[in-house]
C-alpha cells in the first residue's frame, strides 16, 4: 500500500508540475516553467501526453519571444530553445489524436517555422548556401506540420536561390518543383527549370513546364515566349510564331518592353536556327527602340557566331577540294564579321553613355564585346581598328583588378 502509494504521489506530482508549469507561463515566469515542465517532459507517466508537449512547446516559444528583448531577463534562459520547441511541437502533433491542441500547436509550429526561416534569410545574406537549405529545409517542415503550408513557399524559394547559387542543380529542381504545384507566379522559377530541362536535353519535362506556365500564368508573356520554345523544340514552328505574337501583343503599350520582347524573340529564333526570322525581329527591335543595348548585341552576336561556323566548314574541306568551296567558307565568314561589327560598336557605345554604376555591372557584357570585336577586326585584318579596341580591353582589365 505504500508503494502504490508513492507512486501515485509521484504521477500526481508530475501531473501538477504540467499544471504549474502553465500557470507559470501565465504569469510570465519563464524560469519557473520551464524548471517544471522539463522534469515532466521526462517522466513515464507524462512524457506521452500531448498535453505536457503542448505546454512545454508554448513555453519554449515563449522563450524564444524573449530574444530579441535586449532587456529581458529570460534572453539567454536557453540557448538551444529553438531546437527544443520545434520537438515539443512536432511530438504534440503525434500525441493529439483527438486534435484538442490542434489550433494552438500549429501557431506555434508556424512560429518555429518562421524563425528557422529568419535564420535562413541570414545564411543566404552571408553567403552560406549550404547552411541556408538545410535551415530553409526545417522551416519547410514545420509549416509544412502545420494548417499553413502556404507559408512554405518562401522558403522553397530561399533555399532553391541558395541552390542556384552553390550551382547544384538536382537541389534547384528539389525545391522550386514544389513550387509549381503551387501554382507559383514566379518567373524565376519557370525559366530555371526550363534551362535545366533543355540542358539536361529533357524535352518532355520542357514542354511539360511550359504548358503549365501559360496555364498558371495567362497573362504573362513569359510564358507565352517560353511556349513558343517549347514548340520549337519540337519542330512546330507555326505554334512557336502563334506563342510570340501572343507574347508581343501583351507589350504593345510598352514601348521599351516590346524592344526587348523582340529581342528576345529573335533569341529564340536563333536557338532553333532559324536566322531570317531571328534577324528580322531583332531589327524590329532596333527599329522600335535604336539605343539599347539586347537587340544590339544579340545581331551582333548571331553574325560573330555564324561567321565562326563558316570558318569551321573551312577548316573541315579536305585539302585537295579543288572546287573553291575553302574560298567560298572564308569569304562568307568574313561577310558575317563584317556585318557584325555597326551592332558590336552600337552595344559598346550604349554601355560606355551608361552611369559608372551601370557601367560596373555591364563590365562582363561590355568585355563581351570588345573581345569579339577584337577579333572581328583580327581577322578582317583592319589593324587601325583594332588599336584602340586592345587599349580598352586592357583599361576595362585594369580596372576589374583593381
Amino acid at each position: 500500500m505504500m508503494a502504490l502509494a508513492v507512486v501515485g504521489y509521484s504521477v500526481s506530482a508530475q501531473s501538477l508540475n504540467v499544471s504549474s508549469a502553465r500557470e507559470a507561463q501565465n504569469r510570465g515566469y519563464l524560469d519557473k516553467a520551464k524548471k517544471l515542465i522539463d522534469p515532466a517532459c521526462q517522466h513515464e507517466q507524462t512524457k506521452d501526453d500531448a498535453k505536457t508537449w503542448y505546454y512545454a512547446a508554448l513555453i519554449y516559444s515563449q522563450i524564444g519571444g524573449e530574444q530579441d528583448k535586449a532587456r529581458s531577463k529570460y534572453k539567454n534562459l536557453d540557448p538551444e530553445w529553438l531546437t527544443k520547441c520545434k520537438d515539443a511541437a512536432l511530438r504534440c502533433k503525434d500525441l493529439d489524436t483527438d486534435k484538442e491542441y490542434a489550433e494552438g500547436n500549429n501557431t506555434i509550429l508556424s512560429f518555429v517555422g518562421n524563425e528557422y526561416y529568419k535564420k535562413a534569410v541570414k545564411a543566404f545574406e552571408e553567403q552560406n548556401w549550404d547552411e541556408c537549405m538545410n535551415l530553409s529545409e526545417e522551416s519547410i517542415k514545420m509549416f509544412m506540420a502545420s494548417a499553413k503550408r502556404e507559408y512554405a513557399n518562401e522558403s522553397y524559394m530561399l533555399a532553391g536561390k541558395a541552390a542556384m547559387n552553390a550551382q547544384n542543380n538536382e537541389a534547384v529542381k528539389k525545391y522550386f518543383k514544389p513550387l509549381v504545384r503551387t501554382k507559383t507566379k514566379e518567373n524565376l522559377v519557370y525559366a530555371t527549370l526550363f534551362r535545366l530541362y533543355k540542358e539536361a536535353a529533357d524535352t518532355n519535362e520542357a514542354i511539360k513546364l511550359a504548358q503549365n506556365y501559360v496555364k498558371f500564368c495567362p497573362e504573362d508573356f513569359n510564358a507565352n515566349m517560353m511556349m513558343a520554345e517549347a514548340f520549337m523544340m519540337k519542330g512546330n514552328m507555326e505554334q512557336g510564331n502563334a506563342e510570340i505574337q501572343k507574347a508581343l501583343e501583351k507589350t504593345v503599350d510598352k514601348p521599351e518592353l516590346h524592344a526587348n520582347l523582340l529581342a528576345a524573340a529573335g533569341a529564340t529564333y536563333e536557338n532553333v536556327e532559324d536566322f531570317a526570322n531571328a534577324e528580322a525581329r531583332y531589327k524590329e527591335s532596333l527599329q522600335a527602340l535604336p539605343n539599347q543595348f539586347l537587340a544590339n548585341f544579340g545581331l551582333g552576336k548571331m553574325l560573330y557566331n555564324r561567321a565562326v561556323d563558316k570558318l569551321d566548314a573551312a577548316n573541315n574541306v579536305p585539302p585537295d577540294d579543288e572546287t573553291g568551296l575553302y574560298d567560298k567558307y572564308i569569304n562568307e565568314s568574313k561577310e558575317f564579321f563584317r556585318q557584325s561589327i555597326p551592332y558590336f560598336k552600337d552595344a559598346i557605345t550604349f554601355i560606355e553613355n551608361m552611369s559608372a554604376e551601370d557601367q560596373s555591372h555591364n563590365r562582363t557584357n561590355l568585355y563581351s564585346c570588345l573581345t569579339a570585336l577584337k577579333t572581328v577586326y583580327a581577322r578582317l585584318e583592319m589593324y587601325d581598328e583594332l588599336k584602340p579596341i586592345n587599349a580598352k580591353i586592357d583599361q576595362l582589365t585594369k580596372t576589374s583588378a583593381e
